[in-house]
């Protein structure tokens, strides 16, 4: 069992609480340190930026409740009857329908709940012989040095060394995922706040776009990241396709025909108006039936059962068959004149025992080449790429350092690269911040 250790969020929120204290004991013990520690935790944010939205939101939510509940405070004391209890709360129960609805018109949902928190701190915690205006207005102060003691301690940062010039390339599948094949929180949260500072952070994956976008919901790539096993780089934030290395259409046919000849199906893939479509012809097998139906309704790709279309350049061809077929595919493209002008991979599906993929794709495609080309584009003075199987060799080999996980396959740790932790244990991230804030690299070669 993994216990896991004391993040740096926990320890600032510590540090915000104490520093209340520390106000209120410098205001002459004015006001009240609860409201003040209560609003440093819930304005406590894993990023930066996200702590002046939600301070500013909060902030609003604070004057909102604050008012609201001033202004009950003088109409009860005017209105409802002493020694009433039940009517009292029924009437502080219903104002926070106007609050919460009023905050949600404005578009301040995520100020909803301190506005009720500081609502109910006038209108319930109130002592019947205190000045109402008085009171309210210590408690609003007392929430806004909460809020903005939580804003600075989150905002500081002590000045670290960084390394900009440094790429790191990381594979996703066995590497920067962990086991259960997600990004782990803290990785999310350490990628993002690094890559904000400047850290040139990319993954290269044998994956498509589909499958990769909810892996990476949430974190903000600076950088366009390496798919298909290098035939295109993919820009998250713009969503589109870059430096696509594609096969003309008359070598992509040849290729086709093969499949044609032996009555077998290909997944062929091209990009118009920067969305993937995939031709395919009859299903013939049941694992091409299950990744057909797992992705055919995905909005990123579309397939269309029929010839590709005429002139129409190809970044892949695919297939999924048993090691006997796929061998023999293998066997007879490379046969072929057009040979020389493609890159034939073959590989096991790890998701269904005995079934292999091939895949073609152009020769100018190669994870090393998107190295070489990404280098020149931003002025990259050293690489360092992480990867956990055989298929990353080519990676770790454009690279100037290389690191393997623990869990990596026998093949990739006979290269004899550095051996880091697993990949359950955010290895990969730490290695990143690692280089990145402190060590740099001398070149392996």
């Amino acid at each position: 069992m993994n216990i896991p250790k004391i993040g740096m969020r926990i320890f600032k929120t510590f540090i915000a609480v104490y520093l209340c204290f520390l106000i209120y004991l410098l205001r002459g013990e004015q006001g009240s340190p609860f409201y003040s520690t209560i609003a440093a935790i819930l304005c406590m944010q894993p990023y930066v930026a996200n702590s002046f939205k939600v301070a500013m939101n909060r902030t609003v939510g604070t004057f909102i409740g604050g008012l609201t509940g001033l202004a009950l405070l003088i109409f009860e004391r005017n209105f409802i009857p002493v020694g009433i209890p039940a009517l009292q709360y029924f009437v502080v129960s219903l104002c926070i329908i106007p609050l919460i609805y009023f905050t949600v018109t404005i578009k301040k949902q995520s100020a909803s709940y301190i506005t009720c928190v500081v609502f109910l701190s006038v209108a319930v915690t109130h002592g019947a012989d205190v000045n109402p205006l008085i009171f309210a207005v210590d408690r609003i102060l007392d929430t806004l040095i909460g809020i903005f003691v939580s804003l600075g301690v989150n905002a500081f940062h002590l000045p670290r060394r960084k390394n900009r010039k440094i790429l790191f390339v990381t594979n996703l599948d066995g590497s920067l995922l962990n086991s259960s094949g997600e990004i782990s929180s803290y990785s999310r949260i350490r990628l993002n706040t690094m890559m904000k500072q400047g850290a040139l952070v990319t993954i290269a994956t044998t994956r498509s776009v589909e499958t990769l976008l909810p892996l990476l919901e949430g974190i903000e790539m600076r950088l366009p990241i390496i798919i298909m096993n290098g035939a295109v780089r993919y820009d998250l934030k713009k969503r589109t396709y870059l430096a696509c290395k594609k096969m003309n259409h008359e070598t992509a046919e040849t290729i086709i025909d093969v499949f044609a000849k032996r009555k077998l199906n290909c997944f062929t893939t091209t990009i118009i108006n920067d969305v993937l479509h995939v031709y395919y012809d009859e299903l013939i097998n049941p694992v091409e039936e299950l990744i057909y139906h797992s992705k055919k309704r995905l909005p990123e790709q579309s397939y269309v059962c029929g010839d590709l279309p005429k002139d129409q350049e190809v970044l892949s061809i695919m297939a999924v068959d048993q090691l006997e077929t796929i061998l023999a595919l293998k066997t007879e493209i490379e046969k072929l004149n057009i040979a020389v002008d493609v890159n034939i991979e073959c590989y096991p599906d790890e998701a269904h025992s005995g079934y292999y993929f091939i895949e073609i794709t152009s020769i100018q495609a190669s994870v090393k080449n998107a190295i070489i080309e990404m280098k020149k584009q931003y002025a990259i003075s050293q690489v360092v790429a992480f990867g956990n199987m055989e298929r990353n060799q080519e990676m770790m080999n454009a690279a100037d350092y290389a690191y393997v996980v623990k869990n990596a396959a026998d093949e990739l740790q006979d290269m004899e690269p550095a051996m880091i932790g697993t990949n359950d244990s955010d290895i990969v991230v730490k290695t990143i911040a690692r280089h990145f804030y402190i060590k740099l690299l001398a070149n392996k070669k």
